[in-house]
């Protein structure tokens, strides 16, 4: 079965973020050719998770929420498991899953590395 993956971020009402987190999304869409991958964000910008899976569930039973979210916090422990919820209440035949956020994975320490690289050699 195809996998569908919905990728979930805050959110801005700024466009050029928008534009960066859709960017991020398209780039691993192209890395994952044979899953459908969409978005969706918490606030402040279009489509909200609601949406995003009203339209995923009509072409699958099965969603895997990957939130895009640094630690475990509020938003991550609380407010996207609530909507989650309240839309498998809704379509109880779709199972959705949700992801650990990336959290402090030893990878992160590695990417902090690379962006200190290029200004401490000023």
């Amino acid at each position: 079965m195809k996998r569908v993956i919905l990728i979930v971020a805050h959110g801005s009402r700024d466009k050029s973020a928008q534009q960066e987190f859709k960017r991020l999304v398209w780039r691993y869409q192209k890395r994952h050719p044979g899953w459908t991958i969409a978005h969706a964000f918490l606030e402040l910008a279009e489509p909200s998770i609601p949406e995003a899976l009203e339209s995923l569930s009509a072409s699958s039973d099965e969603i895997l929420v990957l939130p895009l979210f640094l630690f475990t916090a509020k938003h991550v422990r609380k407010h996207i498991p609530e909507i989650l919820k309240a839309f498998h209440k809704n379509h109880p035949k779709v199972q959705i899953r949700l992801a650990k956020p990336l959290g402090a994975d030893g990878k992160l320490l590695d990417i902090l590395d690379q962006r200190l690289h290029p200004i401490s050699r000023k």
